[in-house]
Order: C-alpha cells, then structure tokens, then sequence
C-alpha cells in the first residue's frame, strides 16, 4: 500500500493547500458538529413533509413507509454539504472541491464507481444467498410502472446521503489527520468513527461492526487512490440503492422493498447478514478484503511504474528505456565534451 499511504497524494496536498491542517480533535469536533447541524434539524423538517399539523401522514398508508427514507435522506443530509462549505470558508478560506471533487474526470470517475458498486452488490449478494434463498414480489409487481418513478426518486436521494457521508468522513476527516499526520492514522480514525457512528443501527452484530469499519477502510483506500471523492460518492450511492431499494435486503437493519423482488436469505445470519442486512455477514467481510487488496495492489504497481499520481484510472506513465542509437551517441558526446589531457610542455635544452 505504498502508493496510498504517501503523504504526497492529491488528497492530503488538498487538505495543506491553505497551511497546515486542523488537529485531530478539531477534525473530530467537526465531524459530530455537523452531525448535529444537519441530522436534528433535518429530521425536523423530514416530519413536517411527512406528516400534517396533525400528525396524519400525508401519504396513502401503503406508501408512507416507502416515501418516508427517501425524504429524510434528502432533509437530513443535503445540509452537510451547507454546513461543511461554511465551516470551509469561514475557517480556512478553502473552496469546497478543495475536499476532492475537482472538476478533471469527475463523469468518468462517478461512472466508474458506480459500475464497480453494481459488481461488488452481485458478489455480495451471491455469496450471501448461496445456503439458499427465496424471493417476495417487488414494487414493480405490487404497485406497476409508479414503482418505477418511486425507485428513481430513492435512487436521486441515495446520491445525496452516500456523498454527504464520504464529503465528511472521506473528504473532511480522513484528508485532515492524515495531512496533520499520518494517511494510515487517517485511515484508521475517519474508519473507527465512522463505524462508531453507524453502531446504534438495529439488527448489528459484532460483525456488522467489523464490516462497517471494513466500509470505512475500503472507502478511504478508494479515495485515495483515485485522488478524489466522485469515484466513491457514486460507489456508496449506488451501492446502498442497489442493496435496498433495488434487491430488496435491508440496509442498515432498516427493511427496504425493493424495485424487481425482496430477497429473503435462510443462510446462517452470520453469513447472510441477519436482520441487519447483507453489511452484516462474511459475505460482505470477504468482499471488502478483496475488494481493499485488489486497490492496494493496483495502485502500488501503478506507482512503481510512474511517477504520476495515483488514480485506479490512470494508465501507468511508464518511461520508454532510451534505444540503442541514442546510447551511442551520448557516448559519442561524452567523449567529444571530455576535457582534453594537456601534454607536459618540453623544455629544449
């Protein structure tokens, strides 16, 4: 992991780009700030979408509780992005994209992610329904082409939280310790806190927790790699609806309809997940190790290739070894430009 682990990459020289970084206790405090900014409010103003004056929810009975995460995600996290842009500006002067969403290859980067959560989702889920499984009508066979408009609604608000996450814990904590620091002490906080956070989710094992930090571990290894956050904000986005809203496991230990069927696992829970959902099984455990070895692996050949910075897109700058006729003739030149040896002046007698 030499390559991630350098204290050059784009990343930490973002979060040094205005002087020297925050403390860790700073960086922390940041985080759980805008926790609380955004999370307490935003439930808030989640409730009042949801429900009346009254408390009657303003939703048809059977739709309430499919409309009701997709809203919250929307109220509860867009203001992250609000808070953390203001604590930016009033703190440091830095401009946002300075946390690593820059412009250069952002689409390509978003797309990548997104195709790569689409084949670490299908690995995890195979794994997980391999003691076997069955499958319950989806949304699109209970309720028809609306189920449709629903998903793509979840899916929209699914790239508000996935990003609002990885902005903070990603492209704030992980690029400030590691800056101020060390990236494997970045590493190591921004994924402990980030579990810690997600530890009072229903349904979690010890496990779960473990496959939460391994979450952790993997995103950070992926934004460092790549040099940015759009790779990673698609891959959380993607893979949280896939997993939900699209296949139909929980998510989190919140139960989640999904979009073509609802997959019921009869495995052991300890490797399907249980209630808490495919984050909570071996299956996900075995997936995130592969998945860290194989940007590990990548990124350090990559980086013992060229001199480039690192990006798991990248094509490896490799420099052509000089061919033959171009080593005789700095030789040659080499010899023409060699000091001539002086002869000893001869004294006649």
């Amino acid at each position: 992991m030499r390559s991630i682990l350098s204290p050059d990459n784009r990343l930490f020289t973002l979060a040094r780009q205005v002087g020297r970084p925050p403390s860790a206790l700073v960086a922390i405090a940041v985080v759980f700030a805008m926790l609380v900014v955004a999370l307490i409010p935003g439930k808030i103003l989640g409730r009042m979408v949801l429900t009346s004056h009254e408390g009657i929810p303003r939703f048809p009975s059977k739709l309430q509780p499919i409309v009701e995460p997709t809203v919250q995600d929307v109220t509860m996290f867009f203001p992250i992005f609000a808070g953390l842009w203001c604590w930016l500006r009033v703190s440091s002067k830095r401009p946002f994209r300075t946390i690593g969403l820059e412009s250069q290859r952002a689409v390509q980067r978003a797309i990548r992610g997104a195709f790569i959560a689409g084949v670490t989702i299908a690995m995890t889920a195979g794994l997980s329904m391999i003691p076997g499984a069955s499958f319950a009508p989806g949304l699109l066979q209970t309720m028809g082409a609306a189920a449709l408009g629903i998903r793509f609604l979840s899916l929209l608000s699914y790239f508000v939280q996935g990003p609002a996450e990885e902005v903070l814990f990603r492209g704030w904590l992980l690029a400030v310790i590691g800056a101020r620091y060390r990236p494997s002490i970045g590493i190591l906080v921004s994924s402990l806190l980030f579990s810690l956070l997600h530890a009072g989710s229903h349904g979690i094992t010890p496990l779960g927790f473990l496959n939460l930090f391994l979450f952790g571990a993997f995103a950070a290894v992926f934004v460092l790699g790549e040099g940015g956050l759009w790779g990673m904000c698609a891959w959380h986005a993607a893979w949280n609806w896939a997993m939900g809203d699209l296949l139909g496991f929980a998510v989190g230990g919140t139960p989640h309809p999904g979009l073509l069927s609802s997959v019921l696992t009869y495995g052991p829970s300890i490797v399907s997940g249980g209630t808490f959902g495919l984050e909570g099984g071996l299956a996900c455990t075995a997936v995130f190790l592969i998945a860290i070895g194989i940007i590990a692996m990548r990124t350090r050949r990559l980086g013992e290739a060229s001199s480039c910075p690192t990006s798991p897109a990248a094509a490896p700058c490799v420099v052509p070894a000089p061919s033959r006729s171009a080593e005789r003739h700095s030789r040659s030149s080499q010899r023409r430009d060699a000091p001539r040896r002086s002869r000893p002046a001869q004294v006649r007698p």
